[in-house]
């Protein structure tokens, strides 16, 4: 006979069940942004800061989720929230973060932020890395939790959430 547990695992979906699709949190955030420095211009950096700072920023972003990206099909793992995890990645950038993909998110808010010379980019960064956390890791984490086990107990031992 099975256990309480595992009636309850079998009724649960075999996804995370995120309460915030992160693509449209950032495209949210990165239109917010836009349109708030337009109403309300917020500078805090030089011309030229700005300017070698936000596309260095971008460029780091673009890399990180390639990388994150890569990694996870080759490792033969889903993207999307919404799909079934079979494995738990630890290779390439998911060695230094158990979220490369949102870090990747965050940065390159931040990082469009200081190329705009708009401090609402960096405010909004830091809104959207709560969201993230709140309603999609934290699901993700309890999917992974339940369906893993130890396995994922001992990667989130040894792996940070972001960095």
């Amino acid at each position: 006979m099975a256990s309480s547990d595992e009636i309850n695992n079998d009724k649960l979906p075999d996804h995370a069940n995120v309460a915030i699709f992160p693509p449209l949190l950032f495209g949210l955030s990165l239109g917010a942004g836009f349109g708030l420095r337009a109403i309300f211009p917020s500078p805090f950096l030089s011309d030229r800061l700005a300017w070698i700072g936000g596309p260095f920023i971008v460029g780091v972003a673009l890399i990180l989720a390639a990388w994150a990206v890569r990694t996870m099909h080759a490792g033969g793992a889903s993207i999307p929230t919404g799909a079934p995890t079979d494995v738990i990645v630890q290779g390439g950038p998911y060695r230094f973060s158990r979220n490369p993909i949102y870090l990747a998110m965050v940065l390159s808010l931040a990082g469009i932020g200081v190329w705009a010379n708009s401090l609402w980019f960096v405010g909004l960064a830091i809104v959207t890395a709560a969201l993230l956390s709140w309603g999609a890791i934290s699901r993700e984490e309890a999917y992974l939790q339940r369906k893993f086990g130890v396995q994922y107990s001992v990667y989130m031992e040894s792996v940070r959430r972001w960095l």
